[in-house]
């Protein structure tokens, strides 16, 4: 993904996030009810999974390009705590237990190179685990490195490496194939409210000697 291309995502993530970053008065009003964990899913569901969408590979771009996003963030997070203009980001993220949007970035880039650590046969696993330009990127510290080069210094940090990373396993027979388990739903029929206990202690007896269970709590 060339700068222009990661410059031209940010926008659009940005003008669209917009879009959805402005709940409506009676979402956002405080005095008509509203909580600020209500608030704070609708702000993970519509506004941060667009945030994320991407985010492993524009997340290697410039520092500026990705300051674009954070307003963003601050403005929903603003809406869904009932917050003032002045109130630092940091301290309305440690409120809602949001971690700023370049951590976050950088934790789902480490995830993703996690899974794919584990799937050698992803067309992607050697050219994120080697990397035939770290020379070039590293004589020119200017330009955005590729994503296994971007994030291998965090890879460091948490003593991950490639090599034991355990293989992912396909199973043999797809699951779609596989038979389904039966579930009983004899006990559910009945009205709990309205049948005794006794009579549920009996049918479940009844239950375990028909299916054969040797254990049960």
């Amino acid at each position: 993904m060339t700068v222009c291309s990661q410059f031209f995502h940010i926008f659009l993530t940005s003008k669209k996030v917009c879009e959805n970053a402005e709940p409506s008065a009676c979402c956002r009003s405080h005095f008509l009810g509203a909580e600020q964990h209500t608030l704070l899913h609708l702000y993970r569901s519509l506004v941060r999974s667009k945030l994320d969408y991407g985010s492993v590979f524009y997340g290697s771009t410039r520092e500026f390009y990705l300051r674009l996003l954070d307003p963003i963030q601050k403005h929903a997070l603003r809406q869904c705590l009932g917050t003032f203009r002045t109130s630092p980001a940091s301290s309305m993220c440690v409120q809602a237990n949001e971690p700023p949007l370049y951590t976050r970035q950088k934790m789902l880039s480490i995830q993703h190179l996690l899974r794919l650590g584990s799937s050698p046969s992803n067309p992607a696993y050697n050219t994120v685990f080697s990397p035939t330009f770290k020379a070039s990127f590293s004589s020119k510290p200017n330009q955005n490195p590729t994503l296994g080069i971007h994030i291998a210094p965090e890879l460091e940090n948490i003593s991950f490496k490639w090599n034991n990373a355990s293989r992912l396993s396909v199973a043999a027979i797809p699951h779609c194939l596989l038979r389904h388990p039966e579930i009983d739903l004899s006990l559910h029929y009945s009205d709990k409210a309205v049948t005794p206990p006794e009579v549920f202690k009996v049918r479940f007896y009844k239950l375990c000697d028909r299916v054969k269970i040797l254990s049960y709590l």
